[in-house]
């Protein structure tokens, strides 16, 4: 009787099939369906071929192509495959590596001497891997010694393949992926077969220094995407070019919202009239919001002496994010956040459990040494405005106030037009302060905070700040892509380090547990994100120009100017477009500049003392008084009607 192997599913179920057996036989005897979209599987947790031999009595799980798992392998066997088409393409091209990164994958290559690969010749490297697809080579995993690799790698010329082998540690196994005669070393897993790729473009190219310095060879670095099938490509193509159209770089300019001028420090943009009206409409917005749950507005100092620093352990543990300058020959550093600072406002009373929770709110302007290479129109800058939170309570409060601010980020990104809205918790990183006790306490708080609101969540670990696990929040936008925004982060260390406390009941001092929190994150990346997310069609509330009044003559000015008056003193943002071009040459003009409404004055609104609305789709309404209209503007503005700081 031959022998047996038993093995457990995901769902707790179990399968028994006729020794040997891999983890493509599970697949297979579960469904012909599963088999087909299988690429890997997981054997006890951990990532491996489909030809994994089982033992039986394992966990195993199948992965197919689109899952996240499933398209990061796919991805990477892309890259193995581009390698290979390559080297048959340019012969004599030697290799490095080939990562994945998001939704895409590089690999970095040094041509002979004399040859120089361009976008020009995607056509012809990819006509190659689609050949190499067709064939169906299965890809072998073969595990060699370090002598076998580096020998097998000289032999055929890869200096960089060779190095990269000498310094893996002698107790790692070594593998070589090969698959039609051809191999490349990696830990894998990667696909069984090349039949199992095909829906992959090449995207772009770039240069690049082995081993990232500049005084090493200098390589050739091509990019590309993958996925499990082309239509799920040719959506990604599209989301691209789609984003194109929304870069808000480009809108930026187009409707006159910031500047990036070369005078200033890089990541520091200028807002221009247009911009700071959308930036303030925000904060006031999270103004009100603030307000609503309990906070109250403080501001605090950009610039303080470096031992507050080092007292927070920020010094220790962020000092190369940060900026150091002197004051009267002492270290002072400039702000790369305000949790600090808010801990001194705490500390400048006696403070009693019976004032606890105490919540602090500021649009803290703060300054991180970002990497030059890093920096990005408004979502990745060195200057930023944070909308940071600090909420310092007691323990037995801590379940109250992380529900109360998550509560605030769902409304919040509900009222500001994201439909989907993923929750990472992030716990200990590896560098880090305070006991393993204290940590332990802090993220299974985070985790029942989340499951009382009914919130599913993703774990991210590792990823938590040096004081305390955090709930990074993630928005969806209009076409798709994720964005990091909001974070809510859990502290027990940073109150403690700078010696603040409250008074308990039992007259004792205790050291208060701080809740960080920030729902737009940075203002000036949300509104990077904000604003590809609307494509700069921004609901009315938040547009920095509701309406503009067209004239179709001359003689219709002097109602209008009374219009424009009546209006803005009815709380609508109105400009006028009095010039001498045709009426459809200032209704167009106002579209390109994505204003909400157009209204039209003519001979007849000047008789009636009315103005007739234009939505910027083309839609008319009928006319109407100013002060029906402002009634209109107020009706679809919703909850940001009245943000305007002369407003009440």
């Amino acid at each position: 009787m031959s022998s047996q192997v038993s093995v457990f599913l995901p769902d707790g179920s179990t399968r028994t099939l006729p020794a040997p057996c891999s983890l493509a036989d599970v697949a297979l005897n579960i469904g012909p369906g599963l088999a087909k979209s299988a690429v890997a599987g997981k054997i006890d947790g951990k990532l491996c071929d489909l030809s994994c031999e089982l033992k039986g009595g394992e966990k195993i799980e199948i992965i197919v192509g689109n899952s996240p798992a499933g398209l990061e392998i796919i991805r990477h066997s892309t890259a193995h495959l581009m390698a290979m088409a390559i080297q048959d393409v340019f012969p004599g091209t030697q290799i490095t590596i080939g990562p994945v990164v998001e939704n895409q994958f590089y690999y970095d290559v040094k041509p002979p001497e004399g040859i120089k690969i361009s976008s020009n010749d995607f056509e012809t490297i990819e006509k190659k891997m689609s050949e190499i697809c067709s064939k169906d080579f299965k890809v072998i995993p073969r595990v060699v010694s370090r002598n076998e690799a580096i020998s097998h790698f000289q032999k055929l010329g890869e200096k960089f393949k060779a190095e990269i082998v000498g310094d893996i540690p002698e107790s790692e196994a070594i593998k070589i992926y090969e698959m039609g005669g051809w191999g490349d070393l990696c830990r894998g897993p990667h696909v069984p077969s090349t039949g199992k790729l095909g829906a992959f473009k090449l995207m772009s190219i770039a240069g690049a220094y082995w081993r990232a310095n500049k005084d090493n060879d200098q390589l050739t670095r091509i990019y590309g995407t993958a996925w499990a099938n082309k239509k799920d490509l040719d959506a990604y193509l599209h989301m691209l070019e789609e984003a194109k159209k929304r870069d808000h770089v480009v809108l930026g300019k187009q409707l006159e919202l910031f500047a990036l001028i070369p005078e200033s420090a890089v990541g520091a943009p200028f807002f221009l009239p247009n911009g700071a009206k959308l930036f303030v409409l925000l904060q006031n917005y999270i103004r009100r919001k603030q307000t609503e749950f309990g906070f109250r507005e403080i501001h605090t100092p950009q610039v303080m002496n470096v031992d507050l620093w080092k007292m927070s352990g920020h010094y220790d543990n962020y000092r190369e994010n940060m900026f150091f300058t002197q004051v009267d020959e002492q270290q002072y550093a400039i702000k790369p956040m305000s949790c600090p600072a808010h801990v001194k406002v705490f500390q400048t009373g006696l403070r009693s459990y019976r004032e606890l929770p105490m919540r602090y709110a500021e649009f803290g302007v703060v300054h991180r040494n970002e990497l030059s290479g890093t920096v990005h129109g408004l979502t990745r800058v060195r200057r930023i405005t944070q909308d940071d939170g600090h909420i310092f309570c007691m323990p037995e409060q801590i379940q109250g106030e992380m529900k109360s601010a998550l509560r605030f980020v769902r409304d919040a990104y509900r009222d500001l037009t994201f439909e989907e809205v993923r929750f990472y918790l992030s716990t200990r990183p590896e560098k880090r302060v305070g006991a393993e006790e204290l940590w332990d306490t802090a993220e299974n708080a985070l985790v029942e905070a989340l499951k009382s609101e009914g919130i599913d969540y993703i774990l991210n670990p590792g990823d938590g700040a040096f004081y305390g696990p955090k709930i990074d929040i993630k928005v969806k936008d209009a076409i798709g892509r994720f964005h990091q925004c909001a974070t809510i982060q859990l502290d027990f260390q940073t109150a403690g380090r700078l010696g603040a406390s409250y008074v308990s009941a039992a007259n004792k001092p205790e050291v208060p547990v701080m809740i960080h929190r920030a729902v737009l994150g940075s203002v000036e990346r949300f509104m990077g994100v904000f604003i590809e997310h609307t494509a700069g069609h921004f609901p009315l509330g938040l547009c920095p120009v509701q309406a503009r009044i067209v004239t179709v003559k001359e003689s219709c000015v002097e109602w209008a100017e009374q219009a424009r008056s009546q209006l803005a003193a009815l709380g609508v943002r109105v400009d006028t477009d009095f010039s001498n071009d045709t009426l459809s040459a200032k209704v167009r003009e106002a579209q390109v500049s994505k204003i909400p409404f157009m209204l039209v004055i003519g001979d007849k609104e000047v008789e009636n003392r009315t103005l007739t609305p234009r939505y910027r789709d083309g839609r008319n309404r009928d006319a109407m008084s100013p002060q029906a209209f402002a009634a209109l503007v107020k009706e679809e503005s919703g909850v940001f009607w009245g943000l305007d700081v002369n407003q009440h």
